[in-house]
């Protein structure tokens, strides 16, 4: 139990980390580039994909045996959070702003697209945190 709480510990750590990557390349994507908001994410989100697979090897987890046959779990893992994001991205803008109508308030459409892949992001990084330790950096029993 020790064990799993020091590599949740370091999972965040990698996690913030991966968070910066994110949302910076997705902010010079939609911001400074004009991409498309779902497409920016798209690419932000592999930028950090891979940033967290070479630091969760090497700094969570020590597991740096197999590493192609990590990468492809780990990619998958990720891809599938990727897909799921993806999909849920406009489906919470669309909740978000429904709600914020309801009460009638309202946030600038960019605001409202960082609430949304806020509130992903954390989904999806839950989700992956345990797929990844049990499955991916799982450890061989001696």
């Amino acid at each position: 139990m020790k064990q799993s709480f020091k590599e949740l510990a370091k999972y965040g750590i990698v996690g913030l980390v991966g968070l910066g990557v994110d949302w910076a390349a997705f902010f010079i994507f939609r911001d400074v580039f004009g991409i498309n908001y779902i497409a920016s994410h798209i690419l932000s989100s592999i930028l950090a994909i891979t940033n967290n697979f070479i630091l969760n090897s090497y700094f969570t987890f020590k597991a740096t045996d197999k590493i192609w046959q990590r990468a492809i779990s780990f990619f998958g893992i990720a891809g599938v959070g990727l897909v799921i994001g993806s999909i849920l991205l406009p489906v919470f803008v669309q909740l978000i702003s429904f709600t914020l109508t309801h009460f009638d308030l309202s946030l600038a459409p960019k605001i409202i697209q960082n609430l949304a892949k806020l509130a992903i992001t954390v989904i999806i990084a839950f989700l992956q945190f345990f797929l990844n330790k049990y499955y991916t950096f799982k450890k061989k029993e001696v």
